[in-house]
């Protein structure tokens, strides 16, 4: 009895009732342990503390004079209104708290949920749930940090049942994300994009010019005009789509995660910047300081680490049912 209550909270609300069974319902009862490669838990100590100092650092700086005016201007409200700074208070503390607990290790299944809740929060509040305008080719940043905070819950519960055939947080994580990328994919199938992908990398330069990233930058515009700006823009809508249709899937993650890792850096060097431009103790809106881009490479991260690309010149993959370890 006392270890079942101590799952149920450990799983968050209603993990092994109503929620659980809603997943099962969809087919989301767990990974394929044949398909997963043999990891731990503490495999994904470092990139859950990298996670962690992230939303630290977002925390920090969201409580600065720039960050109040972004979101003075987002909800329409008077910058002395006290009811503005309160939320402005709160939320920083909010993500204090989510961080320092995933930092520590310490509580991270429950503050993983409350990362989510907040998140969501941002999602429609903020970010009015998603980027709807011509030029916009995802769901809003706060999407990624929600598959972010999925991953941590479920290679935490892999601590106490390292059988991924059961761990259906796994499942959730990867459909999630999957669906993330079908809708990056679905955007840049448009025509805008497709006719202004060259647009998307010229603007970025604009913001770094006279600077090596400004350099960087054009030696990317430089190789998109000798290809052709057209077939280069089809061609990342296509390989978003192969990814999508990956994660979706389950199958061939070992070759298409570090496809997608590469793919969501080269966006991150170029159409934003590496995430900036960055000043000292700057965010101009919630969850959103190091760019969305970055936070895909992390979610891919814990998609190497269970399907391990080396494993294809190994010529077998190690499945992680037998004991995790």
């Amino acid at each position: 009895m006392e270890q079942n209550t101590a799952n149920a909270i450990d799983g968050a609300p209603g993990a092994h009732g109503y929620f659980r069974r809603a997943l099962a319902a969809l087919d989301m009862r767990g990974e394929d342990p044949n398909l997963i490669s043999k990891v731990s838990a503490q495999s994904f100590n470092w990139i859950r503390i990298i996670f962690g100092i992230a939303l630290l650092y977002d925390a920090w700086t969201s409580l600065t004079w720039t960050h109040k005016l972004a979101v003075s201007h987002v909800l329409g409200m008077p910058i002395g209104d006290p009811v503005l700074h309160l939320m402005v208070i709160i939320l920083a503390f909010v993500k204090l708290a989510i961080a320092i607990s995933i930092i520590a290790d310490r509580g991270v299944i429950p503050m993983s949920w409350a990362g989510i809740a907040y998140a969501f929060f941002v999602w429609i509040v903020f970010q009015h749930g998603g980027d709807f305008g011509q030029d916009g080719t995802d769901p809003g940043v706060a999407m990624p940090y929600i598959i972010m905070f999925l991953y941590l819950i479920a290679t935490e519960r892999l601590r106490k049942d390292p059988d991924t055939a059961h761990n259906e947080m796994l499942t959730l994580a990867r459909n999630g994300f999957g669906l993330l990328w079908g809708y990056d994919a679905l955007m840049k199938f448009h025509p805008y994009f497709l006719n202004h992908f060259l647009g998307y990398l010229t603007d970025a330069q604009s913001q770094t010019a006279g600077t090596w990233i400004g350099g960087y930058e054009h030696l990317w515009i430089v190789v998109t005009q000798a290809f052709g700006p057209h077939l280069v823009a089809l061609t990342v809508a296509v390989v978003e789509a192969a990814i999508a249709i990956s994660l979706l899937s389950g199958r061939g993650l070992r070759v298409m995660g570090p496809i997608g890792f590469l793919l969501s850096f080269a966006i991150w060097s170029t159409a934003e910047t590496w995430g900036g431009p960055y000043s000292f103790a700057v965010s101009s809106a919630p969850a959103s300081l190091f760019g969305t881009a970055s936070i895909y490479m992390l979610a891919f991260v814990f998609v190497m680490i269970l399907y391990n690309p080396l494993e294809l010149f190994r010529g077998k993959t190690k499945p992680a049912g037998d004991g995790g370890q």
